[in-house]
């Protein structure tokens, strides 16, 4: 493999595990009995759903070809 390509598979390794954290983070919010009124629990978790797909798509459209 050359460096771009090692490069390519390294950044979409990172968004992979990035976007899956910030899943599995809103999900956590939403399912934990945590002591949080509920209007600002689901503000959290829309707010990591939210960050989760703009990295995504940050991620893939910067990704080299």
């Amino acid at each position: 493999m050359t460096e771009a390509e090692l490069k390519r598979v390294r950044m979409q390794r990172i968004m992979l595990i990035v976007c899956t954290a910030l899943v599995i983070g809103a999900l956590l919010l939403l399912v934990l009995p945590l002591r949080l009124p509920l209007p600002l629990r689901l503000g959290l978790a829309c707010v990591d759903l939210i960050a989760a797909a703009t990295v995504w798509l940050l991620a893939r459209q910067n990704l080299p070809r």
